[in-house]
């Protein structure tokens, strides 16, 4: 056995509350023996830094723990204590690597193994310093075990203990002999049976394991810990009281650090849906932050060990990825919100929502995953909570059917894009404005201003008539004539009705047409059609009205009028049309007849090019000109 003793183990550690001392001047010879048989045996073998730790048999493992252990003892009282620093604790750490590596630590929990293992590791190597060993002749090597039976191959028990070394059969230490998952556990049940009994072997620093309880880290001078007063050394769960009192102080600095945050967090007002969301991100960015910081120094320079060392991994880590899945959670808001403060996404539209949704579903997703990956390091089982997650997700989307089918025809609302917020349309058979469509509904305020909000389902299956999106806005009137009127007056109402289409400034020429269509019950017919050039319903509206007054005039200049689908009784005489306007009419047409500009069936280029904006529109003493902007009667 191979220890690393050093000219500092002539210093005599002792402190009243604590129950470990160091006695070298009873034990130097002995240590200087050691001396001299390492300095031999490191002078006989070339140095291999690289070359792992022996544990192919029980004898090997045994050999190693106990001389890795002497190793970390050799360092603390030869270097660490008498001048702590950051460097020398690193190199115990890395020391204590090969110490603890020798433990079998698949029943503990990943997230608590670094303390775990580290308290394990001591306590065993006080347990067996201890316990009247057998030689290690005495202890099988690894042809001994394979000469074994079956399972007597891969287990050696020291004799008279329930210490155990087993073959790890898997993972990249398989084939090594390690202290089984069983010791590890009951490590502090062992040591409290032999806490007593003296020391059976030379080590460099008598009771190691109260030394590591009782110790802080370099940040702490240990000799401000010597310093405390007696009542603070005392023992309570395992632990000194000042190092209880340091981790009250250290959590009520955490506690502040988190009502900072939760401060941040509730600074939104709701007119900023982007700031609000940053506000919101505030409280678990502060958790990700302080938490790491508030464990390191716990468990680093208050040094807490143990069961409770454990726990605080334990509660650590799973509030790491409690708050690393809130983070994904309140980012996807972020993202989403920065993503619609572009001006061109409407904060109600179904982009917006959609947006909404899709960045929360993929905040969702990374939640999942951290918390996945978090149950897994605290060692829950985690194909068995996916199993239970994938039942009751089935149970939820058969109860949420009506929702699931509402968000997939917000889906079809937003691939399709039928109609969007603000637009003017017709569902069914009202029409209103859309004011907002959201994940599993959209309102829409009709013309009697009343809101009506339809579920995106059954809205994606209406017929949806987009009024807004309209580049022109159609006028298709019939106009009855009295059967009275003569073909020419008729020709003349059809050349004037064509006159004012083609010269109208509002009207697109193509197509305007004024046709004489039929012969109704009671009048003949002219079709007028014609696009007026505007989306605006209300300007639409006032176009149309301009129209249909000069058709009533053209009519009344051609001495006819407009019939209607009535019977009349006359008791009087009726004065029949008016046979100067007739004349007149007539004589026109003859004139357009010899002059061969009759403009039937259609007026030739140049007699539209030379009508082209002649009609004074808006009409002579209207308060408004032709290029300003018509007033919106709705």
């Amino acid at each position: 056995m191979i220890l690393k003793p050093t000219s500092a183990i002539r210093h005599r550690w002792t402190m009243s509350s604590r129950r470990y001392s160091l006695d070298v001047r009873r034990r130097l010879p002995v240590l200087l023996a050691l001396l001299l048989v390492a300095t031999f045996a490191v002078a006989q073998e070339p140095s291999s830094p690289l070359k792992p730790p022996d544990r192919s048999s029980p004898r090997a493992a045994l050999e190693t723990f106990l001389a890795s252990g002497d190793e970390v003892a050799a360092f603390l009282v030869k270097d660490y204590v008498p001048a702590p620093s950051r460097e020398k604790f690193d190199r115990a750490a890395s020391l204590g690597e090969v110490f603890v590596r020798a433990l079998d630590l698949s029943e503990v929990p990943p997230a608590a193994r670094k303390k775990t293992a580290l308290a394990a590791a001591v306590t065993l190597y006080e347990v067996l310093s201890r316990l009247p060993l057998p030689s290690l002749e005495e202890v099988p090597d690894a042809e001994q075990m394979a000469a074994r039976p079956g399972a007597d191959a891969k287990r050696w028990v020291i004799p008279n203990t329930e210490i155990a070394l087993v073959r790890a059969e898997s993972g990249p230490r398989a084939g090594d002999f390690l202290f089984s998952a069983d010791t590890v556990v009951r490590a502090d049940e062992f040591h409290d049976k032999v806490r007593g009994l003296p020391y059976t072997r030379v080590v460099p620093f008598e009771n190691l394991r109260d030394f590591v309880t009782d110790w802080g880290g370099w940040m702490i001078p240990q000799a401000a810990i010597q310093a405390l007063p007696s009542w603070l050394h005392a023992r309570f769960a395992g632990q000194p009281v000042w190092k209880w009192a340091g981790l009250g102080l250290l959590l009520a600095a955490y506690a502040l650090v988190l009502w900072l945050g939760y401060r941040l967090s509730r600074l939104g007002n709701g007119r900023y849906p982007l700031t609000d969301a940053l506000a919101e991100f505030a409280m678990p960015a502060f958790l990700l932050a302080a938490t790491p910081v508030v464990v390191d120094f716990a468990l680093v320079q208050i040094y807490l060990t143990g069961g409770v060392a454990a726990a605080i991994e334990l509660a650590a880590t799973a509030l790491m990825f409690v708050a690393g899945a809130w983070m994904s959670w309140r980012f996807a808001g972020v993202l989403a919100e920065a993503i619609i403060a572009s001006p061109r996404v409407p904060l109600e539209s179904i982009d917006a929502h959609l947006i909404r949704v899709s960045t929360r579903l993929l905040g969702l997703f990374g939640s999942a995953a951290l918390l996945a990956i978090g149950a897994d390091r605290l060692g829950l089982p985690l194909y068995g909570i996916v199993a239970g997650l994938g039942v009751g997700g089935l149970a939820i989307a058969l109860a949420a059917q009506p929702t699931i089918e509402n968000l997939i025809g917000g889906i079809q609302l937003f691939a399709d894009k039928p109609v969007r917020v603000g637009e003017l349309c017709q569902y069914g058979d009202q029409v209103g404005t859309v004011e907002a469509i959201g994940v599993r509904s959209a309102r829409i305020r009709g013309l009697d201003r009343k809101l009506t909000t339809i579920p995106n389902a059954a809205l994606a299956k209406m017929p949806i008539v987009n009024f807004t999106r309209r580049d022109k806005m159609l006028i298709d009137a019939v106009i009855g004539l009295r059967y009275e009127t003569t073909p020419d007056q008729l020709r003349y109402v059809l050349v004037k009705l064509r006159e004012m289409l083609l010269g109208h400034p509002r009207v697109d020429p193509d197509p305007a047409r004024a046709r004489f269509v039929g012969f109704g019950a009671s009048s003949l017919d002219i079709q007028l059609f014609a696009y007026v050039t505007t989306r605006d319903w209300g300007e639409f509206l006032g176009i149309r009205e301009d129209i249909l007054l000069r058709v009533m005039d053209i009519v009344g200049q051609s001495g006819t009028s407009i019939a209607f689908p009535s019977r009349t009784l006359y008791l009087g005489r009726d004065r029949g049309p008016d046979d100067g306007r007739t004349q007149d009419a007539e004589a026109q047409v003859r004139t357009w007849r010899q002059e061969g500009s009759l403009p039937f069936p259609n007026f030739s280029p140049e007699q539209a090019a030379r009508l082209g904006g002649s009609v004074d529109f808006p009409p002579a003493g209207s308060a408004q000109t032709s290029d300003a902007e018509a007033p919106r009667v709705r």
